[in-house]
């Protein structure tokens, strides 16, 4: 009935870089169920470094582990990680049980139509979930130094 979000790492892009830094954070659910705000890049209370206006953040690298649930009866135990659009958000990964994406199938772009401040969110669908989630991403080119 709870969740945490919790930034490990907002590395700043480089001056002149085409691309930019990385954003690295971990999502930890208690029996949780809700659409989640996991990155809120113009939040004060995460307040991601080079955030801007259409900015947004590419997934690179994930890790999970779920608690076993009766995903195929009634999609409990899941998580369900989208890039927040204005319109309709674009899913990113659907994950249960654990397991990990290491990225050599490469990076899942950041596509969700946006250029407002809520550009570079990303939010977990939980139903009754309990475990974590571990996502890294890559800021795009909009990120500024």
């Amino acid at each position: 009935m709870s969740f945490v979000t919790t930034i490990l790492r907002d590395t700043a892009i480089t001056t002149g870089s085409a691309s930019g830094g990385f954003v690295t954070v971990k999502a930890t659910f208690a029996s949780d169920t809700a659409t989640n705000l996991i990155v809120n890049a113009d939040s004060e209370a995460q307040n991601l470094s080079g955030f801007v206006n259409g900015a947004k953040l590419d997934l690179l690298r994930a890790w999970w582990s779920f608690s076993t649930g009766n995903y195929d009866t009634d999609d409990s135990n899941d998580c369900i990680i989208e890039f927040k659009s204005t319109g309709d958000d674009v899913v990113a990964l659907h994950l249960s049980g654990t397991g990990h994406y290491d990225g050599t199938a490469g990076a899942i772009k950041g596509t969700a139509v946006n250029a407002t401040a809520t550009s570079s969110d990303i939010t977990a669908q939980t139903k009754t979930t309990s475990g974590f989630v571990i996502l890294e991403f890559k800021k795009d080119g909009a990120w500024v130094a």
